[in-house]
């Protein structure tokens, strides 16, 4: 999956939060901002500041195999978003 693709889906996943009354919107912040943050603050660790997409990606996959416990060794930034959107029901 290309990088656009892969933020159009954790857009729609903002998006999704947002309907859910998950998260609200914040004045100058996109979807896509608000869906990492949400996510990141759920697996309790902080957000890389200023890293690339796919590093981003994979340090929350790391997390998500830690507090999941998931029989994994890594997540590529695909199946990170592939699993958040699934546990949402995001399309």
């Amino acid at each position: 999956m290309n990088e656009r693709s892969c933020l159009q889906k954790i857009r729609n996943l903002g998006v999704r939060l947002h309907e859910l009354e998950l998260t609200k919107p914040v004045p100058g912040k996109s979807y896509t901002s608000l869906a990492l943050d949400y996510l990141f603050q759920q697996q309790q660790i902080e957000r890389p500041a200023g890293a690339p997409l796919d590093y981003t990606l994979q340090a929350l996959g790391k997390a998500l195999i830690e507090k999941q416990q998931l029989k994994f060794q890594r997540l590529d930034a695909n199946s990170v978003i592939d699993y958040f959107c699934r546990f949402y029901r995001v399309h």
